[in-house]
């Protein structure tokens, strides 16, 4: 038996293989070790990257007073959307399958464009808030892909306590409240601003 093992420890092929594994841990290991301490210096210093182009790609820092901060520019939410909601009923699900989310998938990022107390009307046309129609917020009933989207049905809402409406008027193929209507203020998880973002819109076949 020992000598079987000896045997096998002496081929070249197995020990060219032994080698080839040692080296290839040397550098494997730094980069995990890297990523890994890089993911929790972003948590501790409150930063989320974006890499959709929805909203601005980039780097986003999260806000550490909710309550005080202005609503001109508009913060962005970090916010769970649940697949079970009933006005995400028969939309297609561009999220990512992870367990940051109670539905098992990934959250979003859009800007508050109404609060508790403003109107918002919603037709083909565009998100009109308060009056003011909101640019590149026109609703289109394919994706990309040639997938339906469902608008969220035409009217004029006033914003409940406890509702947000989030709307991306940086992209014209965002999904967002444009077709699933107002969001939960408890499915928000943080409330950020661009840090380090992209300043002009990249079509992308990723629409959300």
């Amino acid at each position: 038996m020992i000598g079987l093992f000896k045997t096998g420890l002496a081929s070249p092929r197995l020990r060219s293989s032994i080698r080839a594994f040692s080296r290839l841990s040397c550098v494997l290991v730094p980069i995990a070790v890297a990523a890994f301490g890089t993911m929790v210096a972003w948590v501790s210093f409150g930063l989320i990257f974006n890499y959709t182009h929805s909203v601005p790609f980039g780097i986003y820092r999260e806000i550490a007073d909710p309550a005080s901060t202005p609503r001109n520019p508009a913060p962005y939410v970090f916010f769970c959307p649940d697949v079970r909601w009933p006005s995400m009923k028969g939309q297609p699900n561009y999220r990512d399958p992870m367990r940051t989310c109670p539905d098992g998938f990934s959250p979003l990022i859009k800007p508050v464009v109404a609060w508790p107390g403003d109107t918002v009307e919603t037709s083909a046309a565009g998100i009109v808030v308060n009056g003011q129609l909101l640019p590149n917020t026109a609703t289109i009933n394919r994706d990309s892909t040639g997938r339906q989207l469902h608008p969220f049905p035409a009217g004029t809402y006033r914003v409940q306590k406890g509702e947000l409406w989030v709307v991306s008027s940086f992209s014209p193929r965002s999904f967002d409240s444009r077709y699933f209507g107002p969001i939960p203020l408890r499915s928000v998880h943080s409330w950020i601003r661009p840090f380090f973002v992209e300043h002009s819109y990249h079509p992308t076949a990723n629409p959300n």
